[in-house]
C-alpha cells in the first residue's frame, strides 16, 4: 500500500514584498477632470461588480472620463512592475481591490503602492475586518497611513441592489483619495 502525500502551498503576501520598502512619495493629486481610470480587480467574488459600480459613479459624478478593468490572474498575486508600467501608461488614476481577506487585501495594497511609485494616484477598497492589517502592512511598505476605502464585510453575499448602494457610498471616498479637487 502506497501512502498518499498531500502538499500544501502557503501564500504569504507579506513574505516577499513586490513594492519597495523605501518611503512612499504619493503621486500628486491634481485636478483630474477628464482623467482615465484603471480598475485593478483581483477576481474575488463580486469584486468586479462593486469596483465597476464605483468606477461608474466616478464617471457620472466626479469628472472621470472613462475607465477600463485590468483583471489579475489571482487575488493572491501582486501585479508585476512591467504590468504597473503598462497600466500607468494608459491611465491617470487607479482603483484596486477587492480586499476581503488578509492575503488579497495585502496584495491589493501592494498594487496601489506600485501604481503610486509609477506616478499614478491610487487607492484600494477593502472590507472592514482588514483595516488593522492594512494599517500595519502599509507601514512595512513604507506607506504609513495609506488611505483606503472601507466597505462592510462580507461583499460576496450581497445582492446587486446592495452592491449598487455600496458603490454609490464608496465613490465619494475613492474620489477624495485619487482626485485633488474632491474632499472625501
Amino acid at each position: 500500500m502506497t501512502e498518499a502525500t498531500t502538499v500544501l502551498k502557503v501564500l504569504r503576501p507579506d513574505a516577499v514584498l513586490v513594492a519597495e520598502r523605501s518611503a512612499l512619495v504619493r503621486a500628486p493629486r491634481a485636478t483630474r477632470a477628464g482623467a482615465r481610470l484603471t480598475v485593478i480587480q483581483n477576481g474575488k467574488p463580486r469584486a468586479r461588480e462593486l469596483l465597476g459600480g464605483i468606477a461608474g459613479r466616478l464617471v457620472e459624478q466626479f469628472g472621470i472620463v472613462s475607465y477600463e478593468v485590468f483583471s489579475k490572474s489571482s487575488a493572491s498575486t501582486v501585479i508585476t512592475d512591467t504590468e504597473a508600467a503598462e497600466i500607468a501608461a494608459s491611465c491617470d488614476v487607479v482603483l484596486t481591490g477587492l480586499g476581503d481577506c488578509a492575503g488579497c487585501s495585502a496584495c491589493s495594497l501592494q498594487d496601489a503602492v506600485l501604481m503610486e511609485r509609477h506616478g499614478r494616484p491610487a487607492t484600494v477598497v477593502i472590507s472592514e475586518p482588514f483595516t488593522g492589517l492594512i494599517a500595519s502592512f502599509s507601514q512595512k511598505l513604507g506607506a504609513p497611513g495609506y488611505p483606503v476605502t472601507v466597505v462592510p464585510h462580507p461583499v460576496a453575499s450581497r445582492s446587486g441592489e446592495d452592491l449598487a448602494a455600496l458603490a454609490t457610498r464608496a465613490a465619494t471616498g475613492v474620489a477624495g483619495q485619487i482626485l485633488a479637487s474632491v474632499r472625501g
